[in-house]
């Protein structure tokens, strides 16, 4: 499915555009003053010097790595552990003012209220903790409602937390309600065998399934196994693909996975351990396959003729 990738701006945003869409996340991320040195009392290593209450207390912490620390669980991941390193901006398209110019999905909804409601402290990123008060676990379950029915999704926290949390948010902030399925891919896979591939993928914010473009101002870490087999309703996060002539390498591929998702309608040796996988279809398999057959455009690889929206995508949990 030859869609050639396009290398990823790794260039934070211009202070312009952050102050616009970023700012309630960068306030307070400013350098703070190093904590006084102690004087050693004796020949004896020092002890550590106690540390003031407040903000300041981190100053005397060892160093900080390149990599925040994950939490103890990683259902409870920040948002910002979960962004990947040096990758929170606003991507625009080749035509700035098809998306970021316009500020718009291809839904109507705006990008920046968008990640306000899922960044900001408390809101729908931080609601998203799938475990209750007392620390339980919680199944999650996905519904897609479109017009030709609806699939239902079992989601893996325990395998994709991170993806599963912002999948989680996306569907509560109604960022899919009237996007589509953009991409239909039906063709046969690169072996002796001839084996057919097949797979439904949705949720562009630009509506066009550019491999480059899939985020509204961030991209999630990969969550990668080499246990999760892609069969027959393998949900997964799409990130940019990549090919042999491109400068982008395969590592940087992976971290451009954030809105856009895929369904397989069969086996795909070739994407496990390389796609983060973070759900299986139990319901509407039916449904996914009826959409993967409508007509494709002759002039546009896999781009439907007429794609098929996603009216709403609701998240229901339950305790295990």
């Amino acid at each position: 499915m030859a869609v050639r990738a396009r290398r990823c701006n790794r260039a934070v945003a211009q202070p312009a555009l952050v102050g616009l869409w970023l700012g309630a996340f960068l306030i307070g991320c400013g350098a703070q003053s190093p904590a006084p040195e102690t004087t050693p009392q004796s020949t004896a290593a020092p002890a550590a010097a106690p540390a003031p209450p407040g903000p300041a207390a981190q100053q005397s912490a060892a160093p900080t790595t390149a990599a925040a620390p994950r939490d103890i669980d990683p259902r409870r991941v920040s948002f910002k552990d979960a962004v990947a390193a040096g990758m929170i901006f606003l991507e625009p398209p080749t035509d700035t003012q098809k998306l970021l110019g316009a500020g718009v999905t291809n839904a109507g909804k705006s990008i920046g209220v968008l990640y306000e409601k899922i960044s900001a402290p408390g809101g729908l990123w931080d609601q998203a903790v799938l475990l209750t008060p007392a620390g339980k676990k919680l199944a999650c379950t996905a519904t897609i409602a479109t017009d030709l029915g609806v699939i239902k999704i079992n989601l893996l926290p325990d395998a994709a937390p991170a993806q599963v949390r912002n999948f989680v948010a996306l569907a509560r902030a109604g960022y899919y309600d009237g996007l589509r399925f953009d991409r239909t891919v039906r063709r046969d896979f690169a072996d002796a065998k001839g084996t057919l591939f097949e797979c439904l993928q949705g949720g562009c914010p630009e509506g066009t399934w550019d491999s480059a473009y899939g985020s509204i101002g961030y991209w999630i870490v990969p969550e990668l196994s080499e246990s999760a087999v892609h069969e027959e309703g393998t949900v997964g996060a799409w990130h940019e693909e990549v090919v042999a002539d491109e400068e982008a390498t395969g590592e940087e591929a992976l971290e451009t996975a954030a809105c856009k998702f895929y369904i397989t309608l069969s086996k795909a040796p070739f994407m496990d351990g390389n796609y983060t996988v973070f759900g299986k279809v139990t319901q509407g398999l039916e449904v996914a396959r009826t959409i993967l057959m409508k007509p494709v455009r002759q002039d546009e690889e896999y781009r439907p003729v007429q794609p098929v929206v996603i009216r709403s995508v609701t998240i229901e949990t339950r305790e295990e």
